[in-house]
């Protein structure tokens, strides 16, 4: 029997190894005590020649427990005996029982665990090829098999192999979508690795996928046979994350998704491949306004992920009837590579659309809000326009009707707080009919127009009270269908808006009234009234017991006693002075509504001859003067 020369070698290792331990160790502990527990594993790689013969290797070692073998995947190929032993010396004999008869070299991989170790011990096991000449193949290739994926434009499918001999060789093929390319030129008698790179190119396929086969010859030998292989895909899915047990979808309902009036579909597209969507319908548009689906980008390179596909109904095309059509999804040769199947049935009773939403600034660049009343407007200046208590806007149903009582839909308002939804109802606008002369029916659609009015500040209609003149106002205002109440707008009762509403929905701002009279009464602390404080500085909190605007701005004046007159007079803080002396708002983790007013004062900021006024001024709106609703004065205890 024929053993490597790995194994004579380790022998030799494990011997020296043996001897050492023995001359080392004290007369009182012989080897086998000293190595006990310990594992010694030094193995290297195994390799075979490709015809199985009488070829034979042993892996050695020391065991310092119990231990097994076995090897991480099934093979036909190799053998290794025994599987397990005992604590000690151990060797494992590993035999190839089958000639390896494909065109590149096979790998098995043997596992040994050793009891109480925490990581195996792993033995690499190679056998060449048995072909008659010396190439031996690495890269892209797996018994055999090549395996070419797409590049980044989804035009070519490539490969590459590495091929080292000492002898000329030479590529034969039939396959006219195959090209191939080497690094380097192999030589004779001077050993040379060759990089050699396999494209398939697209428009050659003819079909989906494609099987193929090249040989490597060295001349006067026999050749060598890889086999070729090349997926082109492109499926069609519902969403665009990856599920398990996902199926391809190609028919698709337009619908009515947001109760916006809006009929539209998405699918998402996986390809390793270019293509383009084809043959939209008139009545259909792209959602991305560009006129064009595809997974090409601008460098002409392909998404890696998958491309989301946005239908709409056009405008112009809404009607009670149905539609259906199929449109294509076609390859760079203009072959179809996936039929869909789309069908709109008409808008429904249930049909709601409108244009209701208002700018975010005026020509100006002011953030737009409407005005407090209607008095304050000014019919003269084309820039008040912009403050009108009442906008109009078209809407269209499936519908007809002449009252806003009888409309198929109504306004919910619900309020607001810097821009944050609060889930109150108020009732501070409503709607009414516009003018009758702008109204249009079309294709079984109604288009009317209706104004949006905000109630004079003095909130009389706000019901439930929960907005103050002295207060600018926001709400969250929706047009849904009667059927739609308030709480329906939101998830299980909660606070958070569902889907189809979360994005149908406008913002409105009314400013508020600057005529009104404004309140502010702290809890212990009177208007007018003197706080006496420590020289060491002290801190006071004060709840707020009745307030009509939270829109508040302190002011600090710094009080000197004049030496001559007696009298206490006005001046202007200092930095230092500013920052000493603060005032903090606590306010109401629900509503945002200021809760209590907290006086903070340094140490040493106040003395016999110096104190200091605050002046809280009430904002008014834009255009007119802040006005001072509450002072109080700051004096050495």
């Amino acid at each position: 029997m024929k053993k490597t020369l790995l194994s004579l070698i380790y022998s030799a290792t494990i011997s020296a190894l043996v001897l050492f331990n023995h001359t080392a160790c004290s007369e009182d502990k012989g080897p086998a005590e000293e190595n006990f527990g310990q594992t010694i594993f030094e193995v290297e790689p195994i390799i075979f020649e490709g015809i199985a013969g009488e070829q034979t290797a042993e892996i050695q070692f020391v065991a310092g427990a119990p231990w097994t073998a076995t090897f991480t995947s099934s093979n036909n190929w190799v053998d290794a005996s025994p599987t397990q032993g005992k604590a000690g010396d151990a060797v494992i004999t590993v035999t190839p029982y089958s000639d390896n008869k494909s065109s590149t070299l096979r790998k098995a991989q043997l596992m040994v665990l050793v009891d109480g170790s925490e990581e195996p011990y792993m033995v690499e096991i190679t056998q060449k090829s048995a072909a008659q000449s010396d190439l031996e193949i690495t890269g892209d290739v797996n018994e055999g098999i090549m395996t070419l994926n797409a590049d980044a434009t989804g035009s070519q499918f490539t490969g590459v192999l590495e091929i080292t001999s000492s002898n000329k060789w030479d590529i034969v093929t039939n396959e006219n979508w195959l090209t191939f390319s080497k690094d380097k030129e192999p030589q004779d008698g001077k050993e040379t690795t060759v990089r050699l790179s396999v494209t398939g190119d697209y428009n050659k396929f003819t079909a989906p996928q494609m099987n193929g086969e090249f040989m490597l010859q060295v001349p006067g030998t026999t050749p060598i046979t890889i086999q070729v292989k090349a997926q082109a895909y492109c499926n069609i899915y519902e969403k665009d994350v990856k599920k398990e047990k996902e199926t391809e979808r190609v028919t698709y309902e337009m619908v009515d998704t947001l109760q916006s009036g809006t009929f539209q579909l998405t699918f998402y597209v996986e390809s390793n491949i270019a293509w383009q969507l084809d043959e939209v319908p008139e009545w259909v548009e792209i959602a991305n306004g560009l006129g064009i689906a595809t997974n090409r980008k601008e460098d002409g390179t392909l998404q890696t992920r998958r491309v989301g596909v946005g239908l709409l109904v056009k405008e112009d095309a809404l009607s009670n009837e149905t539609k259906t059509a199929n449109i294509f999804l076609k390859d760079t040769k203009g072959e179809t590579l996936k039929e869909i199947k789309i069908e709109f049935k008409g808008i429904g009773n249930n049909f709601l659309q409108h244009d209701f939403a208002f700018p975010s600034y005026d020509p100006l660049g002011n953030d737009f809000s409407f005005e407090a009343k209607a008095a304050y407007i000014n019919t003269d200046n084309q820039d008040d326009y912009w403050k009108k208590i009442e906008l109009p806007f078209n809407i269209k149903t499936s519908v007809n009707y002449s009252s806003i009582e009888d409309a198929p839909f109504h306004l919910i308002m619900c309020n607001a707080n810097n821009g944050r939804i609060i889930k109150e109802e108020v009732h501070w606008a409503t709607l009414r009919m516009g003018d009758e002369a702008n109204k249009s029916e079309s294709n079984g659609i109604f288009t009317k127009e209706i104004y949006l009015t905000a109630n004079d500040r003095g909130d009389t209609d706000d019901m439930n009270g929960l907005t103050t003149p002295a207060q600018m106002r926001e709400a969250f205002i929706f047009i849904v269908p009667k059927s739609v109440g308030f709480e329906d707008l939101f998830i299980n009762g909660g606070t958070t808006l569902k889907d189809e509403y979360s994005e149908s929905f406008s913002h409105i701002v009314q400013k508020q009234d600057h005529n009104t009279t404004y309140i502010l009464k702290l809890d212990g602390l009177e208007n007018g009234e003197t706080i006496y404080v420590p020289a060491e500085g002290a801190s006071f909190a004060f709840d707020v017991l009745d307030i009509t605007t939270d829109q508040l701005t302190p002011q600090l004046i710094r009080l000197w006693k004049n030496g001559t007159t007696g009298e206490w007079e006005e001046n202007q803080p200092t930095s230092n002075q500013e920052k000493s002396i603060t005032i903090d708002y606590e306010r109401d983790t629900n509503t945002g509504m200021l809760k209590t007013l907290i006086l903070n004062v340094g140490p040493n900021m106040v003395t016999s001859n110096r104190g200091f006024r605050y002046k809280i001024n009430a904002f008014r709106g834009d255009g007119y003067s802040d006005i001072t609703i509450f002072t109080f004065d700051i004096m050495l205890k």
